[in-house]
């Protein structure tokens, strides 16, 4: 299944990030995080939600390809007198860098609601 999302499903939910906005649909990191989110958000998992985790997934990508290398996240604000920068962090309690950016944390939130259904297999 080729991924539902779109690189304007990203931009729409990420308009506040201008790295995003300006990516296209050509380049390396837009081809390998849609590949990488085909390969991760299946709608066998997410039914009607595939196109919206698969948005979010894609966003948090992007959003950490553009993140600098530090590890540290966006600028969160700035002093210009004093020279005084701060910089966002990740979410510390998590043991995966999806809760880094809102966009891995919508996806956590989407995941979390879909159930899964059991399959049961009768005894031989």
């Amino acid at each position: 299944m080729a991924a539902l999302a779109t690189l304007d499903d990203v931009k729409a939910v990420a308009q506040a990030d201008e790295n995003i906005q300006a990516m296209h649909e050509a380049d390396t990191a837009v081809v390998n995080a849609m590949s990488l989110v085909d390969q991760i958000v299946k709608d066998t998992r997410f039914g009607n939600l595939t196109k919206q985790a698969q948005t979010y997934f894609a966003a948090h990508i992007l959003a950490l390809a553009t993140t600098e290398a530090g590890g540290r996240g966006p600028l969160s604000s700035e002093t210009i007198g004093g020279v005084s920068q701060s910089f966002t962090l990740p979410y510390l309690n998590q043991r995966t860098v999806i809760a880094s950016t809102q966009y891995g944390v919508m996806y956590l939130e989407l995941r979390d609601h879909v159930i899964v259904s059991a399959i049961s297999v009768p005894p031989t």
